[in-house]
């Protein structure tokens, strides 16, 4: 059934009345169409399945134990999943960071050259952003609307295409979109481009919705994206450059944050939270958002501008003039060293 968020007062977005749904079938599970409330939904669900677990059991009385008054097994501290900011320890890793990081600095150095003619991007750099980090047979969704379901589809070998709403109808070829209202997003996880019943979205009859951007569309689990809106630029950007992971790419998000993909390569949904949730406790107290550390990620697409933002009462804020969501770096074959140990300082 429906309810209200337990997490309502974290969404970033406007939200509706079937946002937040409780599925029974299987572990009884919140599920909400918000990311930014993950934290308060784990505590939901932690909270609600002890206690139908309490009342399934006999209100949680203590049965008799068959090894008799032995201690319990020794049980492992419970590990907090999303250690909170910590500013010094931000400025700790950047103050080791020998020299100045900056968006032209990060440009000059990329190891992938791509267009960006008299300081500009535009669709050119897209393209070349997509075709680095896709391979041949791969789809990528790209939204002009954040909530829908994918309105442009990216395919290596075929170009781009402009998708319908509703499953039946076939996508025609199209430019990609320069730019949107709030943005251009790209779903980062490579997904088979067709339409598929979602099981943990099911409608008043109890069906599963048709959808193309769930877990089970996706074809690869290669992406992650770190993004901060806590972190001011010049220190986020000096931490970035001495992290030990593969940034296969940074780019602005044409607002205050600046995000960078981490290729991971991970062969199932279930060893890609095992690793983020490691990830998590070194990224978290860095100023990383953990709550867009998920696996079914949106990020901004580099090339494309940004015209505005919508306040908390929904309405569009625009711009003057549009913000360019740029691309910064790029390079697809990253290994696990640190950038200032590829680059020359």
């Amino acid at each position: 059934g429906y309810a209200p968020c337990p997490g309502k007062a974290m969404h970033s977005h406007k939200g509706g009345k079937r946002d937040f749904r409780v599925v029974l079938t299987g572990a009884p599970t919140g599920y909400c169409f918000h990311d930014s409330c993950a934290a308060a939904l784990e505590d939901f669900n932690r909270v609600l399945r002890s206690r139908i677990g309490k009342a399934e059991s006999g209100h949680g009385e203590k049965k008799p134990c068959m090894y008799g008054k032995t201690a319990p097994p020794p049980m492992e501290p419970r590990r907090v999943k999303r250690p909170p900011y910590q500013p010094e320890a931000l400025e700790r890793l950047a103050a080791k960071c020998p020299v100045e990081i900056s968006p032209a600095w990060l440009r000059e150095r990329s190891p992938v050259s791509f267009p960006e003619a008299d300081g500009t991007q535009g669709t050119d750099t897209t393209l070349a952003f997509l075709g680095a980090l896709y391979e041949s047979g791969e789809r990528v969704l790209i939204f002009t609307t954040q909530y829908s379901q994918g309105d442009f589809l990216f395919a290596p070998e075929a170009g781009s295409f402009r998708l319908a709403k509703k499953p039946g109808v076939q996508a025609v070829k199209s430019d990609l979109p320069t730019g949107a209202p709030e943005g251009v997003w790209y779903l980062v996880q490579p997904v088979e481009g067709v339409w598929k019943p979602n099981a943990n979205n099911r409608g008043k009859d109890g069906k599963p919705r048709m959808g193309r951007r769930h877990g089970d569309c996706v074809s690869a689990w290669r992406y992650l994206v770190l993004e901060s809106d806590d972190a001011p630029e010049a220190l986020w950007l000096k931490a970035l450059v001495q992290l030990p992971f593969p940034i296969v790419a940074i780019y602005t998000s044409g607002g205050r944050s600046v995000h960078a993909l981490v290729r991971v390569d991970c062969k199932s949904k279930a060893a890609f939270d095992a690793l983020r949730d490691d990830m998590v406790q070194v990224l978290a107290p860095l100023g990383a958002d953990a709550a867009a550390m998920t696996a079914v990620r949106l990020s901004r697409l580099p090339g494309t501008l940004r015209h505005g933002k919508r306040d908390k009462e929904g309405h569009l804020q625009k711009y003057n003039p549009p913000r360019l969501q740029r691309l910064l770096w790029l390079n697809p074959g990253a290994d696990a060293k640190p950038i200032l140990q590829t680059v020359k300082l």
